[in-house]
């Protein structure tokens, strides 16, 4: 499978990502999600996202498998919560009930937003690190995300509704979350031996032609999802 020469600043990113989380994985210095560990997450925030289609969630999954045979105790992302994330418009917070009662003005928002826009691919390929988490590395194949993103930013800002937006920093990856930490690695060493086997593997390509706005705890569970709008892009 080939994909696409990636753009070279989001490129950039990822290598960034890697060098910094790489050798501390490697060590076992991970940073576990005790509130993940613990069970169902009150915590509310609001999101636009894509799906991946079955194939791509397919192949993110075998690279679970993968993964998960060396650290089983670790947290997959089922296929059904699989997601890319486009923009959080408010991050999950304890009390998310102020934000929430402006749900409506929202939803105007992202639908004025989403008027226009086309469709659009992601070529996934390998995986990005942190010292949280392992991710698909998305490489978006058009400039519509980012112009989705501005958009986006600027339709919240006309309503008021972007005190909350990228507070914990400025969304510009196009990937997908695959496994977090949520206890110590059993064989770092081998682990990242692995990591470093996939770091560069084809994963596929997603079309996003439509997007979900979403009420959603941390890891975007099925369980707890609450879909507020589908849209579809032109």
């Amino acid at each position: 499978m080939t994909t696409p020469p990636p753009p070279p600043e989001l490129a950039l990113h990822y290598d960034t990502m890697w060098d910094r989380a790489f050798a501390a994985v490697a060590a076992g210095d991970i940073d576990c999600d005790t509130r993940l560990a613990a069970g169902p997450d009150p915590r509310r925030g609001l999101t636009v996202i894509a799906r991946p289609g079955p194939e791509a969630c397919a192949r993110f999954d075998t690279l679970l498998d993968r993964l998960s045979a060396l650290e089983p105790g670790q947290y997959r992302q089922p296929p059904p919560d699989m997601h890319m994330t486009v923009l959080s418009l408010f991050t999950v917070a304890g009390d998310a009930t102020p934000a929430l009662a402006r749900l409506a003005d929202y939803r105007a928002a992202v639908r004025a937003a989403v008027a226009g826009v086309e469709a659009f691919e992601v070529a996934f390929a390998g995986i990005a690190l942190s010292r949280g988490a392992v991710l698909a590395r998305g490489f978006p194949q058009g400039p519509q995300p980012e112009l989705l993103r501005a958009r986006l930013r600027a339709q919240l800002r006309k309503r008021g509704l972007d005190a909350l937006l990228d507070e914990r920093y400025r969304l510009v990856t196009a990937h997908a979350t695959l496994l977090r930490f949520v206890r110590p690695l059993r064989d770092p060493a081998r682990f990242s031996e692995e990591l470093a086997l996939l770091r560069d593997a084809p994963l596929g390509t997603m079309r996003v032609d439509r997007l979900e706005l979403v009420v959603n705890d941390w890891t975007m569970s099925s369980a707890s999802l609450e879909r507020v709008d589908t849209l579809p892009l032109s």
